[in-house]
């Protein structure tokens, strides 16, 4: 029997390679993109699908976003490594890397995945935490759920603004391709959790953006606030304002039902770009900063405020708020732009901030981020040459393809499963330290030094491939069902 299945999946695999599914425009994606990736795009997709149904736990069904990570962690009170019975990231599920991996089985055509993720996390979400709901930053993926929800993982009951929105993300863009309406009222409590989160007040007493949220601390969470956060909320807002404007009367009833009206959208829309704009914009530098905290507004330098302001507010909107896309997008190859090598060979690619934001003396091709900054060069050449700058337009597209051709490289250099890519061109031993930035988040060392796959780093290169924007409507490049009826 299982010889029976295993055939039949390899048939499967084989059939899907072959013909694949277009999300975007076939001639659209293949501009952006190299001539073996566009040769083997289809198989690039079931790969990628693959890869995510190897990471999917037998146990609860969430994906997991590492595997093989190293039994070493620094423990920081006694300044020194200790060792765990197993990988320190081995059975845990970021929220956000799940919608990742659920937007790459959409761009895969493989909708009945995407809505087995959703479905797990529409439950867990209205789930108690206490006197709050929401999603937690991460669950466990080696633990059954309990009549009380999922078991959280590695940042304890943290619930945060932005990987909750990242979902919401996930599903609008499920929604809007397939027009099945299933999860819309999901969508609309979302919305409304996020609008409840305690938000920052300008000193007229009007409101600005939302916080990151709350749960484990310290930092209180309600006093710090995140533009890459806020900036995915946006992204919810928008697209969510662009279903109500263009849907039927039945989808527009769920706003009805939901209590959630256009104003509501369009007054959170415009809170989030005036605290944009009056307090996170840095006019000196003409990029934004990472977002405000108890000290004051946090100048520290961070690649997805750009690399998500563009797909997700876009260029066009940023210039009617005052603010140059061109800029911000110089100001992004002046500091994020890296090379590092590989087995020698050197990688082009992005890190996640500069040598200040890091203060440390190395830096990294985060593939992550540089899948996503490929997206917002695709973007600005489209939007470069409906402005006529026909030049920029050219460079921003020969760039998108020339970042994009050493990810490929990096992915057949390092070889892993389906292709699969890990968080960084960093391959730390166990007992070996990267940061993101001067003091967050380790880079995941992997069980006696060896590479990890990423399921956000995988995840992202599908998507560049494609030529998508999870943080918006591309209605020029896709026919969205949901808009099509």
């Amino acid at each position: 029997m299982r010889k029976i299945f295993f055939l039949i999946s390899t048939l499967l695999f084989i059939f899907s390679a072959a013909y694949g599914v277009d999300i975007v425009d076939k001639s659209y994606r293949e501009q952006f993109s190299t001539k073996t990736l566009n040769e083997d795009f289809y198989r690039h997709q079931m790969r990628t699908a693959s890869f995510y149904d190897r990471q999917t736990s037998s146990v609860n069904g969430l994906v997991e976003s590492f595997r093989g990570t190293s039994h070493y962690s620094y423990d920081l009170f006694s300044r020194s490594f200790i060792i765990g019975s197993k990988g320190v990231l081995d059975a845990q599920a970021f929220v956000y890397d799940s919608s990742i991996a659920s937007i790459s089985y959409i761009l895969s055509g493989q909708y009945k995945k995407a809505e087995k993720l959703f479905t797990i996390f529409q439950r867990e979400f209205y789930a108690s935490k206490g006197d709050n709901i929401g999603l937690c930053n991460v669950y466990r993926t080696d633990l059954q759920r309990t009549r009380w929800g999922l078991k959280h993982g590695i940042d304890g009951n943290r619930v945060h603004l932005g990987p909750n929105m990242w979902i919401a993300i996930a599903v609008l863009q499920y929604t809007a391709i397939t027009g099945k309406t299933d999860f819309v009222p999901f969508l609309i409590d979302m919305v409304k959790w996020a609008k409840e989160i305690k938000h920052y007040n300008f000193s007229d007493g009007k409101k600005g953006a939302p916080s990151m949220g709350y749960g484990w601390q310290p930092p209180d969470w309600s006093t710090v606030y995140s533009t890459e956060n806020v900036i995915d909320y946006y992204a919810v807002l928008r697209m969510l304002k662009y279903i109500y404007k263009n849907s039927n009367k039945k989808v527009v009833s769920y706003f009805e039902k939901g209590n959630l009206t256009l104003k509501d959208i369009n007054e959170e829309m415009a809170n989030i770009e005036r605290w944009l704009v009056r307090l996170i914009f840095d006019k000196k530098k003409q990029t934004f900063n990472m977002g405000y905290n108890a000290n004051g507004v946090d100048r520290t330098d961070a690649l997805d405020t750009v690399s998500w302001a563009i797909p997700a507010i876009t260029p066009k909107r940023l210039e009617e708020l005052g603010i140059s896309p061109f800029d911000m997008m110089q100001f992004a190859e002046d500091n994020y732009l890296v090379t590092d090598k590989i087995d020698d060979v050197e990688i082009k690619g992005y890190d996640f901030t500069n040598q200040q934001g890091r203060r440390k003396n190395y830096r990294m091709v985060w593939f992550e981020g540089t899948g996503f900054h490929i997206v917002a060069l695709q973007i600005m050449s489209v939007y470069a040459k409906k402005v006529g700058e026909t030049e920029l337009s050219n460079q921003y597209k020969e760039q998108a393809i020339e970042i994009l051709s050493n990810v490929e490289k990096a992915a057949n250099l390092i070889n892993l499963i389906d292709k699969s890519l890990p968080y960084t061109s960093k391959r730390p031993k166990d007992k070996q330290i990267y940061t993101t930035f001067a003091n967050e988040w380790e880079i995941p060392r992997g069980k006696n030094g060896t590479w990890v796959s990423s399921s956000s780093s995988t995840g992202w290169y599908l998507i560049a491939t494609s030529a998508f924007n999870p943080l918006d409507f591309d209605t020029e490049n896709i026919k969205y069902k949901l808009f099509n009826n």
